[in-house]
């Protein structure tokens, strides 16, 4: 099932075929759509225009893509909107509706105002098509096949988008667990270690090495771990701290856990890790002032 589901954006030919069934849009659907295309070059100016004159119609596109302004935008929206008439099972159409979804993450835009300037634009159209066609039976036959086909094309450029946007958070997450975690020495004995971002299991040994380390060099007696920046603390994270404060103490120095919310504290409880584990003292400020009353012992 995870195959044929995944298949929209890893298989062009078989996954375009298998996206355009989804949506029961026929050869004869796409023929239709695609003799739409005069009728859409003619007046996607005009339809582009009076979406952003409507009120509620301008967005202000974010992010951290690359610089740019709203002409940009609505130059990529129109070809976006003119693909769509296109219709096509091959690779340029694969790669349209990825470099959509890829746009739209890049630039900040919205899928709700992606979709909704697709649905004012699709409904100008079959206002037009209604308008100047001679035959009604054959206009409402077009218009269902447009409506079919432009509902596929949303979805594969809502799939791509998410894609891309799984993607930039799962790069956030790997550049931040890949940054170097600072061993401070607060003064003689006592080492302050702020943790930042995503703590896995390569991240963790590496922090147990790297306090060890200060320890023996340094000749600490307390360390306060302080993991107020740290994202989110489950079995493995708790599991990963336990351990790294246990070897702590190993090595003859105090260890104290800062930084704790109350979210984390309550995940904490319920996968059963108790505060004598890990020896919490609330609060930064908190902390360190823990860690130099055991240095008075």
């Amino acid at each position: 099932m995870n195959e044929v589901i995944s298949s929209t954006l890893q298989s062009p030919s078989k996954g375009l075929r298998e996206v355009w069934g989804w949506f029961d849009v026929s050869q004869d659907d796409r023929v239709r759509v695609s003799g739409l295309l005069p009728l859409a070059e003619q007046n996607i100016e005009a339809i582009l225009e009076e979406f952003y004159s409507r009120e509620g119609g301008y967005d202000r596109p974010g992010g951290d893509g690359p610089p740019h302004g709203m002409q940009d935008v609505r130059d990529e929206q129109r070809r976006h909107l003119l693909e769509l008439f296109e219709a096509g099972l091959d690779q340029k159409s694969f790669q349209d509706r990825r470099r959509a979804g890829l746009f739209n993450e890049n630039y900040g835009i919205s899928p709700s105002f992606y979709l909704g300037l697709y649905t004012f634009a699709i409904n100008r159209i079959c206002d037009l098509l209604r308008q100047e066609a001679a035959d009604e039976a054959s206009a409402l036959e077009t218009e269902k096949a447009l409506r079919k086909a432009a509902a596929c094309h949303q979805a594969m450029t809502i799939e791509a988008f998410s894609a891309a946007r799984s993607d930039a958070i799962e790069q956030r997450e790997r550049q931040l667990s890949e940054l170097p975690t600072p061993v401070l020495r607060l003064q003689a004995g006592l080492l302050l270690v702020p943790v930042v971002g995503v703590l896995d299991s390569h991240r963790s040994r590496l922090l147990t090495m790297q306090i060890l380390d200060a320890i023996r060099e340094q000749n600490a007696r307390a360390v306060v771990l302080d993991i107020t920046g740290v994202a989110a603390v489950d079995s493995m994270v708790a599991n990963h701290l336990i351990q790294t404060m246990t070897a702590t103490r190993l090595m003859g120095a105090h260890s104290v856990l800062t930084g704790i919310s109350a979210e984390v504290a309550q995940s904490l409880v319920k996968i059963g890790v108790t505060g004598e584990a890990l020896n919490p003292a609330g609060d930064l400020e908190r902390g360190v002032e823990t860690a130099r009353k055991l240095l008075e012992r």
